[in-house]
């Protein structure tokens, strides 16, 4: 196995698309949230009954990307070709939910 130098500079392909992959995750977000936001009421923080399920369906779909699959074009020395590259946005996620709706989203067994 060679070892190779990194510079200040490098970045890995990965690396290089984080940026990118957040905004885009986010951008999908917040289309998501700006459709059902208005179903919590912002002082006592609560939702009637018949929008239940409209923002669970949101939050669900939202709690989906935060392990996000973003797709860019790679140009290699011999060819060009598209990669995925997976992320995990869960604690962006968590305060998006947060922020926006006042759900606190909790993972895992405790």
């Amino acid at each position: 196995m060679e070892n190779f130098k990194q510079d200040d500079n490098f970045q890995t392909e990965w690396e290089s698309n984080y940026d990118s992959a957040r905004d885009n995750c986010m951008t999908e977000v917040d289309n998501i949230l700006m459709e059902v936001e208005h179903l919590v009421d912002d002082l006592e923080q609560t939702v009637n009954v018949q929008d239940v399920l409209t923002l669970a369906d949101a939050i669900n779909k939202v709690v989906n990307l935060r392990y996000y699959s973003f797709y860019a074009q790679v140009y290699g020395k011999y060819q060009d070709y598209e990669e995925t590259f997976d992320y995990d946005f869960t604690a962006q996620i968590t305060q998006v939910l947060q922020d926006e709706l006042s759900f606190e989203l909790k993972l895992g067994a405790k």
